[in-house]
């Protein structure tokens, strides 16, 4: 479905006009809706990583890093999560880095741990910047845009202009777009009969929407790995292999 057709379906379904739903208003609920899909669609999506087929390049930023400074500001607002960070070195070549939390570093300050700069091996996720550790120094690493990011973004959101763009995921869900406005506009004008019906319908597509997107990837086999447990002191507490210590 266009944006056009993504229009005309939310007029049928509500028996409204440009003139009763404004497309102002329409195309902001369209997008509210869109943004409820992609967080859906990011709960559940497995190996084959969701992105927005509207994008014109893959989800990789190279950010600059700065000499002896820990913290690197994630310059992009769309960055919605983070599944992999690398960093250059002097020769070109990117090292991956180790995901980590602060609760990990026992028994030393934080500022002291791995204090003197050299090549990042581990990075912790806070707020709008990545932490790296240790420091960058630019005898071991490439400081411009030398720290690469993959992630996954936001929606391509649709403008009151857009008349042929087309949702960026899979066509047997776009109707969720125009079900969900037209859902919006019967809630504020106590249209309760078109509330009933649209409220179920809305819900069973977006349960086939998640069945859909967690088992696309359907060309890799399921592998079984057992967890490793330690039953320590006979305390009845158990520690899996994520529970680590720097």
């Amino acid at each position: 479905m266009s944006i056009d057709n993504i229009r005309s379906d939310t007029n049928f379904l509500i028996n409204t006009s440009t003139s009763s739903y404004p497309d102002v208003d329409l195309i902001r609920n369209v997008n509210r809706h869109y943004d409820d899909v992609v967080s859906t669609i990011l709960k559940v999506d497995g190996r084959w990583k969701w992105d927005d087929t509207n994008n014109t390049s893959q989800p990789i930023g190279d950010i600059t890093m700065t000499e002896a400074t820990t913290a690197v500001a994630i310059p992009d607002t769309t960055y919605l999560t983070i599944n992999r960070v690398e960093v250059k070195d002097v020769n070109g070549n990117y090292y991956q880095l180790t995901p980590f939390n602060e609760r990990e570093v026992n028994y030393q300050a934080l500022s002291e741990f791995l204090k003197t700069p050299g090549r990042p091996l581990y990075y912790e996720k806070v707020g709008g910047y990545i932490n790296l550790y240790p420091k960058p120094s630019s005898s071991n690493v490439t400081l411009t845009t030398g720290l690469r990011v993959y992630f996954q973004r936001d929606a391509s959101y649709f403008l009151t202009s857009d008349t042929i763009k087309i949702p960026g995921f899979a066509a047997p869900f776009h109707r969720l777009l125009s079900m969900g406005a037209a859902l919006d506009y019967a809630i504020a004008n106590e249209m309760n009969g078109k509330v009933n019906m649209l409220t179920p319908m809305i819900q069973i597509m977006k349960s086939e929407l998640m069945e859909f997107y967690s088992s696309r990837s359907r060309d890799e086999s399921v592998r079984l790995v057992p967890r490793k447990e330690d039953y320590g002191a006979g305390d009845g507490f158990s520690t899996s292999n994520s529970d680590k210590t720097i």
